[in-house]
């Protein structure tokens, strides 16, 4: 059994926002006219505003300590001003938090997935974060005028049931999306459950309006014996105007080589009826993904970190979204090192692999851009460059032109930190120029701190002066704690 806590009105509030320190790093760029405004890519993630002042904000989950518990987990809450890149205030939230239920403990995992919507259609938009104090949970704190204020857990949810999946205690998945297309956020907890699907809106209990089943994927080959649950992506990809759902697995075998594992990934098509599995869709294997409208065809397309077989280490799947779905005999375009216009020379190691994606229209064209993070964040993870690719969408879908990679020694931080720099991602416009800036997450070690950085998004894609860095220390209550910023994901 699970639980979810629904942040909103209860007896207690959580800790209010401070004054947080940034720092700033380059000449921002020349202020120009803003991108023509207008209706973000299809499968773009909205942008979060735990206030409602208009200026987006940011959530980062966040594996590490707390102070009474090892692996405790917190989330970090940046306030946006409206002033460029800026950061207003700061929020350090964990279960020590009188207003947040359960009691800090080590390896809670407070914020494993964090995920941003107004669950209860008040203006505000509201966070849900799951939690492993003795059992999988979700905790989803509501907005207000005042931010992130009070939680509550929402009863009556349940865990994933997967006949070929290893128990999934410490690798349960959360996903927002609107899966039947009434047009309420939902929340998917629970593949293959009853009542995996919570639908909106919450009352201020914590009560979806109702529950409905998640089934289960199918297994995908006969030679997949079991496979660990890794992450759920979702988007439109038909324009039914219903989010689908995109599981990802992986059977991790000792010493198989990279081409012998599998990485199975399902779909299921979300609708007013619930979900469907429809037998023509098939996927090829992938770690994880994002959806967006890279071509520009009012369908999300779906963007993959592929597996398996003699894939790149570092390439980029694009699988286009149609009316009749992705997989089988769709359009699908594969982008690695050796395209045109893509920077960098093919990597050699498995830890180079892209792991953190996200969509959103940095140049302000209409075309989805996509990020995808390679931050060799594997405990024992080869040296090498810790880099965040960016590819722009166009017309042709996605291509290697005006391709660019970033690191941290670009932007004013040490180059050879080894702190996990892209570890997550997140394209949303902070500072309102209908272009999408670039967030960048690095979640640090027992050595080097954490840190996310704000680069600017331009006509050319993301600049790399007048970049904003937010660092660990930046919220107060962290000094002495491993916080591992980042290392759950950026709220989408």
């Amino acid at each position: 059994m699970a639980g979810v806590v629904v942040a909103r009105g209860g007896a207690e509030t959580i800790t209010a926002p401070h004054t947080c320190r940034t720092s700033a790093h380059g000449t921002a760029p020349a202020g120009g006219p803003a991108a023509k405004g207008g209706a973000a890519p299809a499968g773009v993630a909205p942008a979060a505003d735990f206030d409602g002042d208009g200026h987006p904000d940011l959530a980062m989950g966040s594996l590490g300590d707390v102070e009474n518990g090892s692996g405790g987990g917190s989330i970090e809450v940046a306030y946006g001003s409206g002033d460029g890149t800026g950061l207003a205030r700061c929020q350090y939230l964990t279960q020590n938090d009188a207003g947040i239920p359960g009691k800090g403990r080590d390896e809670a995992f407070f914020g494993t997935d964090v995920t941003a919507r107004d669950f209860d259609e008040d203006g505000y938009t509201d966070l849900a974060a799951t939690v492993f104090d003795w059992k999988p949970s979700v905790i989803v704190m509501w907005g207000s005028a005042d931010g992130l204020k009070s939680a509550v857990r929402v009863p009556g949810t349940d865990g994933s049931h997967v006949p070929w999946m290893p128990d999934p205690i410490l690798e349960e998945q959360l996903v927002a999306g609107d899966f039947n297309g009434d047009g309420h956020a939902d929340l998917v907890f629970g593949l293959g459950s009853g009542k995996g699907l919570l639908k909106g809106p919450f009352k201020r209990d914590g009560t979806p309006a109702a529950t409905a089943p998640v089934p289960a994927p199918r297994r995908p080959a006969k030679d997949v014996g079991t496979a660990n649950y890794r992450e759920l992506v979702a988007g439109d990809l038909d324009g039914d105007g219903a989010d689908d759902l995109v599981a990802f697995h992986h059977d991790w075998l000792p010493d198989a080589a990279w081409s012998e594992e599998h990485w199975p990934v399902s779909y299921l098509r979300g609708g007013p009826d619930g979900f469907t599995q429809p037998d023509d869709v098939g996927l090829p294997d992938a770690a994880t993904g994002a959806a967006g409208d890279v071509d520009g065809d009012g369908i999300a397309d779906l963007l993959l970190s592929p597996r398996g077989d003699d894939v790149s280490r570092s390439s980029v799947t694009v699988v286009y979204g149609s009316a009749s779905g992705p997989g089988k005999g769709r359009r699908t375009t594969t982008l690695d090192r050796d395209t045109p216009g893509v920077p960098g020379e093919e990597p050699q190691d498995e830890d180079a692999v892209l792991s953190s994606f996200d969509t959103g229209d940095v140049d302000g064209d209409g075309y989805a851009d996509v990020v995808a993070g390679s931050p060799r964040s594997e405990v024992y993870a080869k040296s090498g460059p810790e880099e965040v690719l960016f590819l722009r969408g166009g017309p042709d879908g996605l291509t290697g032109e005006g391709a660019r990679a970033f690191r941290e020694g670009d932007l004013g931080g040490d180059p050879d930190a080894r702190r996990g720099f892209g570890a997550a991602v997140r394209l949303v416009d902070t500072d309102g120029d209908h272009r999408s800036d670039l967030v960048v997450a690095a979640p640090g070690t027992d050595r080097t701190d954490s840190s996310a950085w704000l680069l600017p998004g331009t006509a050319d894609g993301p600049a790399t002066g007048g970049v904003t860095r937010l660092h660990g220390y930046a919220f107060g209550s962290t000094e002495g704690l491993d916080l591992y910023m980042g290392g759950g994901g950026i709220a989408r």
